[in-house]
Formats: structure tokens, sequence, C-alpha cells
């Protein structure tokens, strides 16, 4: 008797587990225009326009940034080296993940849908680190914290050797 109902509760949390994990696949298609149409070239073409509207965000968020803190050159110039250095990156991880040459002959019809999924993955989490130094989490010490404007000022006309931030520790 105990046994039979161990094995009816581990059957029931199984079940429970398998229906959570096809309602949340389910509820992920349902956001994704993209697996609603009916030829490849159509999802193509769905996966480019998503593509698209993320690297518009991104491009934005980075233009915000730029712009918030223009009154600091060595923060932009910094932005612009980490920006230009993640799309070198962007590219080289994708063409590792798609090595061949041939890419249709060797991923088939699906591979612009693939690839743009993984293009559009990696913008999406550039983007999100992007809006964390646009509006930084106040509290969190690890984040991303500009110096104020005032403290900019005052470090520039301060000798380099002067300050502590540059000394070795």
């Amino acid at each position: 008797m105990f046994h039979s109902r161990n094995v009816i509760t581990l059957c029931i949390v199984i079940l429970s587990f398998v229906f959570s994990v096809v309602a949340r696949n389910a509820s992920a298609q349902e956001n994704d225009p993209c697996l609603r149409m009916q030829s490849q070239a159509e999802m193509n073409d769905c996966e480019a326009e998503q593509y698209a509207k993320v690297d518009a965000e991104l491009n934005s968020v980075y233009k915000q940034l730029t712009s918030k803190y223009k009154s600091d050159p060595q923060l932009v110039k910094a932005l612009k080296l980490a920006q230009e250095s993640w799309l070198r990156f962007r590219d080289a991880d994708l063409a590792s993940f798609y090595y061949q040459k041939d890419k249709l002959g060797a991923y088939g019809s699906v591979y612009p849908t693939c690839r743009s999924r993984a293009v559009i993955r990696l913008t999406v989490e550039r983007t999100k680190e992007l809006k964390q130094m646009l509006n930084p989490k106040e509290g969190d010490v690890c984040a991303f914290a500009a110096a104020p404007p005032s403290a900019q000022v005052d470090n520039l006309a301060k000798p380099a050797a002067s300050r502590s931030y540059l000394r070795k520790q």
C-alpha cells in the first residue's frame, strides 16, 4: 500500500512537471510570431525583421548612453571601444558556430533563421547590459557607476600620479 502511494505521488509530480514545461513552451511559441509562418522563406524574413527591431533598440540605447555621458569623453571613448569589441566578438562567435563556407549547403534553408535567432539572443543580452549602464541600480556596488561630473573635472585637473585609483595595489 505504502509503495503504491509513493508511485502515484511520483507520477503526479512527473505529470505536473511535464504539463508545466509544455505550457511554458506553448506560451513562448505564442509570443514568437515567426513560428506561425508557413514556409521557411517566411520564417527567414520574419527572423530578419525581428533582428532589425532588436538591433534598432541596441543602437538607440547605445546612443542614449553616449549622450548621457557626453561630458565624460574618457567614458564615451571606452564605451565606443567596448561596443566595437562586442561587435567583433558577436561576429566571431557566429562565425565559429556556423563555420562552414557554404552556409546553405552545410546548414540548409533554416540557416538564416538559426543565425538570426543567435544574433538576436546576443543582441538582446548586450542591450540589457547597456540598459543597466544607462540606469544603474542604486546600491549595487559592483554595477556600472560613472564618476559624478564634479569628480570627472577634479580628476582631470589632477596629475595622473596623484589619482589614487591609478596606483597599483
